[in-house]
């Protein structure tokens, strides 16, 4: 008699193989089964670990949304409104206002958070602030197209240009950033979809 786990001959008497331990009290395998076992004995099914998602130092979202976030920033320290009089000539900048100090957190905050590679957290606060500067300029816009005397005195600034190109590029970063987001989320749903758990099998689809 023989063993049909490991085949070392055996006596007859054991209930179990003592080379292997297979319960020899069960029905015998067939040919093909025990070749299979055998085989996965002497070759392990080694576990498959699911590699890590590839990433960039800097991607090209990252860097628009820095680049925004720095001119958003400096246009609130430059001359926003320019007021021309016969005898007087003043400007008036952001910071002056107490949400021109808003604005420049907010830009410090998205300026940081793209260093960190915080996509998600980029998109919302590069839309906020993208938002928070179309406000501004809005209103001043909306000012001057109905203000007569503000049209003849009131001349726009260097920061209400940077703001208005910082609001372009704002916008600009939030879709490479959503866009970042996606790609991302289909990677990972990939990578996911072909893991192999550690015992060599695949979950069923339902």
């Amino acid at each position: 008699m023989f063993c049909p786990q490991c085949g070392k001959k055996l006596a007859g008497t054991e209930k179990f193989c003592p080379n292997c331990g297979y319960n020899l009290a069960m029905p015998p395998r067939s040919a093909s089964e025990a070749h299979v076992s055998q085989q996965a004995q002497l070759h392990p099914v080694q576990p498959v670990v699911a590699p890590a998602l590839a990433r960039t130092a800097v991607s090209s979202a990252e860097l628009v949304t820095l680049a925004a976030a720095l001119l958003i920033g400096i246009a609130a320290f430059l001359p926003f409104l320019v007021v021309s009089g016969a005898t007087y000539d003043y400007s008036v900048a952001l910071t002056d206002a107490p949400d021109g100090a808003v604005l420049v957190l907010l830009a410090i905050a998205t300026a940081v958070l793209p260093m960190v590679h915080r996509n998600t957290a980029s998109l919302v606060l590069s839309s906020i602030t993208t938002a928070f500067s179309l406000f501004e300029v809005c209103s001043v816009s909306f000012m001057l197209l109905t203000s007569t005397w503000a049209a003849y005195y009131v001349n726009l600034g260097a920061g209400f240009c940077l703001l208005a190109l910082g609001i372009v590029m704002g916008v600009f970063s939030i879709v490479l950033l959503a866009r970042d987001l996606m790609r991302e989320k289909h990677e990972r749903q990939r990578v996911m979809g072909s893991f192999i758990p550690a015992n060599g099998t695949t979950q069923r689809q339902q």
